[in-house]
C-alpha cells in the first residue's frame, strides 16, 4: 500500500482534518472488497487492483465529503451520500486493472460490474437473501440492468448515482406490502 503522505502531498489538510487511520482503514476495506469480487468471479489472475488509483479514488471521495461537510455546515454526511460519492470516484478512477487482453470483451467493463455489485449489496441490505416473487424479481432485474447501463456508457456524477439511490429506496417504499 502506498504512504498517503508521501504520495498526495496535497492532501496534507485532508489526512489532518480526516485523520491517516480513517484514509486507510477505507482504502483497505474498498481493496479487500474488491479482491473479494475478483476471487469470486475467477478474475485473479486476469486483473488486479491498482493501489495508487484506489488511494485516488479514497482521497478524492474524502476531499469531496469535506467540501460537502463544510458547505452544509454538517458534522456527519447521510450513508446515500456516501455510497454515490464512492461510486464516483471508484467509476472514475477504475483502480480494477485488467493484467492482459482478454479473448472477449465480458470484463472490459470490470469496474462497472463491480460497483454495480456493490451497490446491489447497500440498496438491498438485509433483504439480499430474501426470494423474489416474480413481478418484484422482473422489477429489481430491470432497474440493475438499466443501473448497470448507466455505469458503463453514460456520464454520471455523484449526484446522479444519490438520485438513482434515493430513487431505488422510494420504490421500495411505495411497491413494499403494508
Amino acid at each position: 500500500m502506498h504512504n498517503i503522505e508521501n504520495t498526495y502531498v496535497s492532501y496534507d489538510e485532508l489526512v489532518s482534518v480526516v485523520g491517516k487511520e480513517e484514509i486507510e482503514s477505507r482504502i483497505r476495506q474498498i481493496s479487500g472488497e474488491m479482491l473479494d469480487f475478483l476471487n469470486a468471479m475467477d478474475l485473479s489472475d486476469v486483473a488486479y487492483v491498482h493501489e495508487m488509483a484506489l488511494t485516488h479514488a479514497v482521497m478524492d471521495y474524502y476531499s469531496d465529503i469535506q467540501r460537502l461537510k463544510e458547505y452544509q455546515k454538517i458534522e456527519r454526511v447521510n450513508e446515500i451520500k456516501i455510497k454515490a460519492y464512492e461510486t464516483f470516484w471508484l467509476l472514475k478512477r477504475k483502480p480494477i486493472q485488467l493484467m492482459k487482453q482478454l479473448e472477449d470483451d465480458k470484463m472490459l467493463y470490470v469496474n462497472e460490474k463491480f460497483l454495480l455489485t456493490r451497490l446491489t449489496s447497500f440498496m438491498l441490505g438485509e433483504d439480499m437473501n430474501i426470494p423474489l416473487v416474480e413481478d418484484k424479481k422482473k422489477a429489481y432485474t430491470n432497474y440493475l440492468d438499466t443501473l448497470y447501463y448507466y455505469l458503463k456508457f453514460r456520464r454520471c456524477d455523484a449526484q446522479a448515482i444519490e438520485l438513482m439511490l434515493l430513487a431505488f429506496q422510494a420504490g421500495r417504499v411505495v411497491f413494499s406490502p403494508t
